[in-house]
């Protein structure tokens, strides 16, 4: 069994409230465009690998950032939507993988995961390597939860049996999507709830 773990509201901790003042700061309303489980407009552009930073930022300012508002302005802005992998979440992942294959799948982009790597998984000497034998990143597959295109790639990059894979996320749409691609899903509310699909070594403990 392969475990594959979503990455926003799963493992990170969200602030959609600090990310809409922060805008709000840089005169941009971030709200029609900030989604639960995927952004619009150029943040979805942003999160599968259509438009790099700069071009990100230059489309932030056309649609409505204060004039001068310079780019890390704006990436600090976005980088406020995460707060937190706190380190009893690192700890199970540690210790889950010492029973299984782990890796990461998310809808996420290049500012979120580099911010991810430097500050998150940066931990007691351990790098994002330490955590997942894989990492599937919407920027980097150029495509989003819940396509099941995206989940067929996933399958075929771990090289088994779709139903050899199960998949953690907060968001049923992606869970009921990885169902009808063939693997297994299991919802995984925010705030560590999917702790209680683990035993206190790692092992899974479903019920």
């Amino acid at each position: 069994m392969i475990l594959l773990f979503d990455f926003g509201g799963v493992l990170v901790d969200l602030d959609k409230a600090r990310c809409i003042d922060s805008f709000a700061r840089l005169g941009f309303d971030i709200r029609p465009y900030l989604g639960t489980y995927r952004q619009q407009g150029p943040f979805s552009l942003l999160e599968r690998g259509e438009i790099d930073v700069p071009q990100f930022c230059s489309e932030l300012r056309r649609l409505g950032c204060r004039p001068g508002t310079t780019d890390s302005e704006i990436v600090r802005a976005w980088e406020d939507y995460l707060t937190e992998v706190p380190a009893e979440r690192l700890d199970m992942l540690l210790k889950i993988r010492r029973h299984y294959p782990v890796s990461c799948l998310s809808n996420t982009n290049c500012i979120h995961w580099g911010q991810a790597e430097r500050d998150f998984f940066n931990y007691r000497g351990r790098q994002v390597g330490d955590f997942f034998d894989h990492v599937f990143l919407s920027y980097e597959c150029h495509l989003e939860k819940p396509a099941p295109e995206l989940y067929a790639h996933v399958v075929r990059t771990l090289g088994v049996p779709a139903a050899e894979v199960l998949f953690f996320d907060d968001s049923e749409v992606n869970c009921e999507a990885a169902r009808a691609c063939g693997l297994q899903a299991l919802l995984a509310p925010a705030g560590s709830q999917w702790f209680k699909y683990f035993d206190e070594n790692g092992k899974l403990h479903l019920p």
